[in-house]
């Protein structure tokens, strides 16, 4: 997924809502994308993809990625009218973003155009959706505030601004093949390395929607759990399992507010806890031996 400061994350949360809002309408919804740069496109391609698959499984009309690639501009097509310079067939819109973003806006903003028709069925047919993704009011705002002031004297996470470079997320890359392994080969739904504040360092997962909302919660998360264990005269946080009805979610500290995160709705309690405290340590020691 394309990566964005937690500032344009929730700036794109009502830009979501009004494209959502909009799609019935070509007009608005155009004038929205082009409001847009290249990264926050990329976030919407990848966060609509992954709605309309998803979401549509619970609606009459049920999407597939075959019926997404229906609607697109071959490839082959796009890079003869764009004059692109790679092979046929062969379009790397992730590099273009860093190299030729002009580029990869059009054919981003083409596909985004070229699924409203898709997003437009959805939203018929689950018109809750848009509620979920509206904006909260400013009077929803205070009550939650409210609330949470009730619990006065309580320590709160001090979300602080964060943002990661390039050259820090490419130190993990050789990374990446173990979290796809936790997904493709132990069954996980989601596998990533966080910061202690929220920011994605690397990741897998099979639902990459949910991934910014789960990542700010799980910075609360380890956040209280720290107090906790602080509270009990216990130091250093290394490894938090929790057990749902419909899921399991495993966090493991990597050291340097770096931390290995798992969550799976199949994979039992045990096995998830000794998965995530293996590789864990596994990565944890790479990590110390690559001055990371």
């Amino acid at each position: 997924m394309a990566q964005l400061s937690t500032a344009q994350l929730d700036a794109l949360n009502s830009v979501k809502y009004n494209l959502l809002s909009s799609v019935s309408d070509e007009s608005v919804y155009s004038s929205i994308l082009r409001k847009l740069n290249v990264k926050e496109l990329k976030h919407l391609q990848e966060f609509f993809w992954d709605l309309l698959i998803t979401e549509s499984q619970q609606a009459q009309t049920k999407f597939t990625r075959a019926d997404i690639l229906a609607v697109l501009e071959p490839t082959s097509k796009y890079q003869q009218r764009a004059r692109c310079q790679e092979p046929l067939g062969y379009c790397t819109i992730s590099m273009c973003i860093r190299i030729n973003p002009a580029c990869a806006t059009n054919r981003i903003s083409g596909i985004l155009l070229s699924i409203r028709p898709l997003l437009r069925t959805l939203v018929s047919e689950r018109p809750d959706l848009l509620a979920r993704f509206s904006p909260p009011s400013a009077t929803t705002t205070s009550s939650l505030e409210r609330q949470k002031l009730v619990k006065e004297g309580l320590p709160k996470r001090l979300a602080e601004p964060e943002t990661l470079s390039d050259d820090f997320r490419a130190k993990f890359a050789r990374h990446k093949a173990t979290l796809w392994s936790m997904i493709e080969s132990d069954g996980l739904d989601h596998a990533l390395i966080m910061t202690e504040q929220g920011s994605i360092v690397q990741f897998a997962t099979t639902k990459t929607h949910d991934l910014n909302r789960i990542t700010d919660i799980l910075a609360d998360e380890i956040f209280w759990v720290k107090e906790q264990g602080q509270a009990a005269a216990f130091n250093t946080l290394l490894t938090v399992t929790k057990e749902f009805e419909n899921g399991v979610l495993a966090i493991r500290s990597l050291g340097n507010k770096l931390y290995l995160v798992g969550s799976s709705q199949t994979v039992l309690p045990g096995k998830i806890h000794s998965l995530i405290c293996r590789l864990g340590n596994a990565l944890q020691k790479e990590l110390q031996n690559a001055g990371a």
